[in-house]
């Protein structure tokens, strides 16, 4: 697991903001990562809902990079503001996420996207190498 900080703030695009450095942010490398990430979460955030939500869309799009994209690249979590967190996940998988899954009754996939979605903001940037799916989150 990698942690870093970041030199400035950008928007879900990946543009600049405010050129102010980002309150805090976190880089991990490929999917191990996710019981070391769940617990900097815990350090980060008070234990709340939006803890809850951060670890559960962390874990649903770090899935489905392993899943339809061979693994993630890269994933980071950027507290922007006192209000909003981003995370984002980094794979070289052509195929986009865009629709939300139905599962059928007693299926035990389809699902993930559909979380997402409800406890998020979220997308999908295009990369020379792949892509990047994002997720914004309101803070408690």
């Amino acid at each position: 697991m990698t942690m870093v900080e970041a030199n400035e703030r950008t928007d879900v695009a990946g543009r600049r903001v405010d050129g102010q450095p980002a309150s805090l942010v976190a880089a991990f490398r490929d999917a191990t990562c996710l019981p070391g990430l769940r617990a900097w979460l815990r350090e980060q955030l008070a234990p709340t809902d939006t803890l809850l939500d951060a670890e559960l869309v962390c874990t649903e799009l770090v899935t489905n990079a392993v899943e339809h994209a061979g693994g993630p690249r890269r994933l980071r979590v950027t507290v922007l503001d006192r209000v909003r967190m981003r995370i984002e996940v980094d794979d070289a998988g052509a195929g986009d996420p865009l629709t939300v899954g139905e599962s059928r009754l007693g299926a035990h996939r389809g699902r993930g996207l559909t979380i997402v979605n409800a406890v998020s903001r979220w997308g999908v940037r295009r990369t020379r190498t792949g892509k990047t799916v994002w997720a914004t989150l309101e803070l408690a």
